[in-house]
């Protein structure tokens, strides 16, 4: 095997190994909130090539986070949820792919609290429950690990695992 070949191979093989270790794992369900008619553009790899386009545009579209790699959110399918009629799930797309965070979103449920770390004991930096007054804000969604979200409420950054991903319901 000529050193050109091997070296291609092993800057190959060094590349995968670097992106697959800046993916943190996560397991939550987000919103599609890209209304381009063109869609959101799910990617082979954090801002490579197009493998499909989530159009979204006037219909509710979910995804499946499995990871984060940097600002991208590494997804393995998509649905359109039919919120009018019952009538379902249908699959956009399914297999491994990587969508802009930034294109993504979630509500706050009737509780909101937000920590310092993806962790039920990490310290509290917010704490709001919904009250006669109004809603909660919508934290904006920064990235993801294990089932908490990165979010930032005002100027308030921290991890949740209080968000609702159904539009249908005022989730608890």
């Amino acid at each position: 095997m000529n050193r050109r070949l091997v070296a291609l191979v092993l800057a190959a093989a060094l590349q995968g190994t670097l992106a697959s270790a800046q993916t943190v794992a996560c397991d939550v369900k987000l919103n599609v909130t890209d209304q381009d008619p063109a869609g959101l553009n799910v990617r082979a790899s954090p801002g490579g090539a197009i493998v499909t386009a989530l159009k979204a545009e006037g219909r509710w579209v979910q995804v499946h986070l499995t990871g984060q790699n940097g600002e991208w959110a590494r997804i393995d399918d998509a649905k359109e949820i039919d919120d009018e009629t019952g009538g379902g799930e249908k699959p956009l797309f399914e297999g491994t792919g990587y969508v802009a965070f930034s294109k993504l979103g979630t509500d706050a449920g009737l509780h909101l609290q937000v920590r310092a770390a993806p962790s039920a004991a990490a310290r509290l930096l917010l704490d709001l429950s919904v009250t006669d007054e109004g809603r909660l804000p919508t934290p904006g969604v920064l990235g993801c690990s294990g089932d908490f979200l990165k979010v930032r409420v005002g100027a308030v950054v921290g991890w949740t695992r209080d968000y609702c991903s159904n539009q249908l319901t005022t989730c608890v």
